[in-house]
């Protein structure tokens, strides 16, 4: 088994225009889906982002610190998984119940492993 982490993508929360009922809904949905993976052996962690943060760059040695700006589109939260290979990733994330209530995003990356790293 392989390691991909999915990033969880949308602008601010596609959810919140949602009733309270279907937003709750929602949240187990994808709880259900996540716990799925969890017990076969396929999600390794799997963690929501605060919407508040920082950007840090550095530029010939000058460091900028910008506060995470939520309205723009950015990462929501992530999905450390096991697959046997990208394209079974890839299943995974397009059978992610959120695609059913709202604009989303999942960008599918395999986890590099580095000798004296990982």
């Amino acid at each position: 088994m392989n390691e991909y982490m999915l990033f969880i993508i949308a602008k601010g929360n596609p959810v919140a225009h949602l009733p309270a009922e279907q937003q709750k809904a929602h949240i187990e949905k994808v709880g259900n889906f996540i716990g799925g993976l969890a017990e076969q052996g396929k999600m390794k962690s799997a963690q929501p982002l605060e919407a508040t943060g920082a950007t840090i760059s550095c530029n010939d040695g000058n460091f900028v610190n910008e506060n995470y700006n939520a309205s723009e589109e950015g990462i929501l939260g992530y999905y450390h998984l096991l697959a046997g290979d990208l394209d079974e990733a890839i299943d995974i994330a397009k059978s992610d119940p959120r695609f059913e209530d709202g604009d989303w995003k999942i960008e599918v990356r395999p986890v590099l492993k580095v000798d004296g790293i990982n």
